[in-house]
């Protein structure tokens, strides 16, 4: 596998399919104790009998408390949050509502504060901890039909770089890795055509091909490793050569 994850506590947001999913199993098989926070915990597909899977919708703060509750319980400490969980409704901005654009930021900003708020006071007692916050290429591109989601991912690249600064001396560190277009099953809803994606894809990426849970996985690893000990306050990209700045 690589990069090991042995000794480390990992509890990632949105594990119900996709990224999420992806990170919780490729974790768990580089030797971490994983908690999956899952929106719908009874009916997720993560059925490994090793990876603690939780009912966590990070909009209400109950259960991100009891999920930070549990993960201690079970493991005795937390080492790395991923702020995971995510939506991304496609709406033009002639159509959005204020409703619409609160409901974006509360999932896809506040929930990655409100999770980052409850591990914070383990972290700042254990004098270590590692937040890795997932950003989107739609920030830098301005993605059409996405005003309320981009501007979500705007919101964690500050929230990124204002946590690495005020939490370092407590030996936190905060990241954030943008991704490019992931073939996921949210993605394969929003467009059930995969072959024609594959061809715009193509024509837009340095490198050819798709991203996957799959291909994307060990950016997310050498992070929470300590290979990335010396790394704070960054935003880093993973897509394939899409975007150059």
């Amino acid at each position: 596998m690589g990069i090991s994850l042995e000794n480390l506590t990992c509890l990632i947001t949105g594990c119900d399919e996709g990224m999420g999913k992806q990170l919780a199993i490729g974790f768990h098989q580089r030797g971490a104790n994983v908690a999956a926070g899952c929106l719908n915990a009874p009916t997720t597909s993560i059925s490994h009998p090793d990876i603690l899977t939780l009912q966590m919708d990070v909009t209400k703060g109950d259960q991100i408390n009891a999920a930070v509750e549990k993960t201690i319980e079970t493991f005795g400490r937390i080492d790395v949050l991923i702020n995971n969980a995510g939506i991304y409704p496609r709406l033009s901005a002639e159509k959005l509502t204020y409703a619409e654009w609160r409901r974006i930021h509360e999932i896809n900003l506040d929930g990655a504060f409100r999770c980052s708020e409850a591990v914070i006071p383990h972290f700042t007692k254990q004098q270590s901890g590692n937040i890795i916050n997932v950003g989107s290429i739609c920030l830098r591109m301005g993605a059409p039909s996405l005003a309320h989601y981009n501007s979500s991912k705007g919101g964690l690249v500050g929230m990124t770089r204002g946590l690495a600064r005020d939490l370092g001396r407590y030996g936190i560190r905060s990241n954030c890795i943008h991704l490019g277009s992931v073939q996921t099953e949210g993605e394969k809803r929003i467009f059930p055509d995969q072959e024609a994606l594959l061809t715009e894809m193509n024509q837009r990426q340095s490198i050819p091909g798709r991203l996957t849970p799959e291909t994307v996985e060990p950016v997310f690893a050498f992070f929470a490793s300590e290979e990335s000990s010396d790394i704070t306050g960054q935003c880093i990209t993973a897509d394939r050569g899409w975007t150059h700045d």
